[in-house]
């Protein structure tokens, strides 16, 4: 039986955080979802923890555990893992996040009409008891966030949601139509890796699957609803970023080390961060899909934020912006723009400060439930609250449907 969700998880050497998701995931009573979990560790811990009885993993039928033989790096791991996948839909997600049960109702109403991704935003987060902020330490630790408001829906257009993300200089997956905690038809993915020869380029996997989605599909469902949780821990790139920790160079880092052989993309600044992940990782895919929009991608945006956020990496800033010149064709209005984009992000971090020092508790306004130990508790938590808040996945998809309704009519 081909089963209805695929939840995949790639890990690497983080076994007390995964064993938690995978018993979360199977403690979904339901033989519609598997579990493909990729495991490239140097150590074998995992693989005793989901042997070890109490775990009860043992022989759950739902469970593909594998080690690749190869060595493999992070998007390596992730394109195993994906290609390993059997269901009609399938859920990425990170190894200390986990999923709710309504996914598979999601899925099975998503079969029903047609639809072949649902990209949600996230609205409820967990935070491992070992997390720890440069700001607030551990003050959001073990608990679950949940947004203000939920319930929202909305049909995003694949081409139009592409054309934002390449004047943000793909600065995150907001907007797109997403593969890392969204449900994809297994046949979308298929098509990237039919095109371009992999599910993932680059260095991100979760925004080179967003740009991939949006340049080969069309329509899709944005909702304001938990289908999943993601985590953040301390060892994940979520919380070195917390601790401003989430940079170096690129021949140093695991996650970007391989791409230095490769060749980085021209106009990204050669150094490991958060934004030249991420604009390279766009940019490695767009080459293989549609290398004639690469022209479209913001460099000047890209440059910009990390004058701002990263001054100490003047030599590969300078050189970018040579590189990012040949390919735009007018270096001069390129640092022109620089310029411009520089002021205008100052003012974004400005607005984003002023609002959050208005709100200077932990939480920042947002519900929480503390208290909560690990990921494998956060869906009966997040349940509860779920009740509690009186949005229901039953309104949600009745929404959507109505959004359907009128935009055919």
């Amino acid at each position: 039986m081909v089963p209805l969700i695929s939840v995949v998880i790639p890990t690497h050497n983080r076994a007390r955080y995964a064993i938690s998701a995978i018993r979360s995931v199977l403690a979904i009573q339901d033989d519609r979802i598997e579990l493909v979990v990729s495991d490239t560790s140097t150590d074998a811990k995992l693989a005793a923890l989901i042997a070890d009885e109490k775990n009860s993993c043992v022989g759950d039928p739902r469970l593909n555990y594998f080690r690749p033989r190869e060595n493999l790096d992070m998007t390596g791991n992730h394109n195993a893992a994906i290609g390993a996948a059997r269901g009609e839909y399938v859920c990425l997600i990170g190894d200390d996040d986990t999923v709710s049960a309504e996914c598979l109702v999601a899925a099975e109403w998503a079969m029903s009409k047609g639809i072949e991704l649902i990209s949600p935003n996230v609205v409820a987060n967990y935070v491992w008891p070992d997390f720890r902020h440069r700001f607030f330490g551990g003050g959001h630790a073990s608990r679950l966030y949940f947004s203000r408001q939920m319930g929202g829906v909305s049909l995003g257009k694949s081409d139009e949601s592409l054309a934002r993300a390449l004047v943000n200089a793909a600065q995150g997956t907001d907007g797109l139509p997403k593969i890392y905690h969204g449900l994809v038809k297994r046949t979308l993915l298929e098509k990237i890796r039919q095109i371009s020869g992999a599910y993932f380029h680059g260095s991100s996997p979760d925004v080179s699957g967003a740009i991939g989605l949006a340049l080969v599909g069309s329509d899709f469902v944005v909702i304001d609803y938990p289908l999943t949780i993601p985590g953040a821990s301390g060892g994940s790139n979520t919380g070195r970023s917390a601790m401003n920790k989430h940079k170096g160079k690129i021949e140093q880092e695991t996650q970007t080390k391989g791409f230095e052989s490769e060749g980085w993309s021209p106009g990204v600044p050669r150094f490991f961060s958060v934004e030249t992940v991420w604009a390279h990782a766009a940019l490695e895919t767009m080459r293989r899909i549609a290398p004639h929009m690469i022209s479209r991608f913001n460099f000047s945006r890209l440059i910009a934020i990390c004058h701002v956020l990263h001054p100490e990496y003047d030599l590969e800033l300078k050189q970018a912006t040579i590189e990012a010149g040949e390919i735009v064709g007018d270096a001069v209005k390129l640092v022109e723009n620089i310029g411009s984009e520089i002021r205008r992000f100052k003012r974004e971090r400005m607005k984003r400060l002023i609002k959050r020092v208005l709100v200077p508790t932990v939480a920042g306004g947002r519900k929480y439930t503390g208290g909560v130990v690990e990921v494998f508790d956060a869906p009966e938590a997040l349940m509860k609250y779920m009740k509690k808040s009186g949005v229901s996945w039953g309104a949600v998809s009745q929404s959507v449907d109505r959004l359907i309704e009128e935009s055919n009519s």
